[in-house]
């Protein structure tokens, strides 16, 4: 192995913890690269290293994703990062890759737990509490790499992509969350208001939320890579242009993939303006 190689799977090691794990006790799949590896360096100090780092990685990503509960910090006396200090945060270390969807499924299942765990006083003071969590929490799902984020084998058409989602709020949000990372006397007070938005990941890794009418939605569930958008818009009320100037906006924010660009064969469309995602 050159040294390049040698670092590379030193990498590896420190970002997947259940590589790191299994390589350590022996459990490797004879990988020789791993074996090579590990047989040159401190193992102990390699897995206290991968552990400082995962545990840096999401620390980062809880304080950003989650810096309205933080802010909130003096109602609600709970501090979203104090998770990642917690016996079953240490537990779940050896389980996590850095980056990885499943992994950060596992860190937002201990974070709902310990913000909406026992809370009906939160609630209480903050009654849009549970869709605030909510709000965050797939904030920070979407941020993750997607386990596979190619078209469908075989998929004639476009589909939404794995990483776009659409979440339901019983609160207004997007007006309130600017506020809140603000100084205030007095809570800033949501609307109760139905409110639907979509979640959507760029290929350059920039995730933009917008509001998601009942057209949207539909057209959206309906794409599943096996029909033309055009046959889903025609029931939705949806001409021509408008459907073209979606499906560039959709791709733009990367909530729909395909073979090709839809939108290519239609260069004389004019793209909407660039939707401003609410509270990022």
């Amino acid at each position: 192995m050159n040294s390049r190689d040698t670092q590379d799977v030193i990498l590896r090691l420190l970002a997947d913890g259940p590589l790191r794990t299994a390589a350590i006790q022996g459990q490797a799949g004879g990988d020789p690269d791993v074996a090579f590896v590990l047989a040159r360096v401190d193992a102990p100090a390699l897995d206290r290293f991968g552990r400082f780092l995962c545990r840096h990685f999401y620390r980062e990503r809880v304080l950003h994703f989650f810096k309205y509960s933080r802010a909130l910090f003096s109602l609600t006396g709970r501090a979203p990062d104090a998770v990642l200090k917690t016996p079953e945060f240490n537990a779940l270390l050896p389980q996590l890759v850095m980056g990885e969807l499943d992994s950060a499924r596992k860190v937002l299942a201990l974070l709902e737990t310990h913000l909406l765990g026992n809370a009906d006083s939160i609630r209480a003071a903050v009654p849009y509490w549970d869709d605030l969590v909510r709000y965050q929490g797939l904030f920070f799902l979407t941020d993750a790499l997607p386990t596979d984020n190619t078209v469908v084998a075989g998929a004639r058409f476009p589909a939404r992509a794995p990483t776009a989602a659409i979440l339901e709020l019983a609160w207004d949000l997007p007006p309130v969350l600017p506020q809140l990372v603000k100084p205030f006397e007095r809570l800033p007070l949501a609307s109760r208001q139905a409110t639907r938005l979509l979640f959507a990941r760029s290929a350059e890794g920039e995730v933009s939320v917008l509001r998601c009418t009942d057209v949207l939605r539909d057209l959206l569930v309906g794409m599943t890579g096996e029909q033309d958008p055009r046959e889903l818009a025609r029931p939705l009320g949806l001409d021509t242009a408008s459907l073209e100037k979606t499906m560039q906006r959709l791709e733009q924010l990367g909530a729909v993939i395909s073979q090709g660009s839809f939108s290519a064969s239609h260069r004389g469309s004019e793209v909407s303006p660039a939707a401003t995602p609410p509270g990022r």
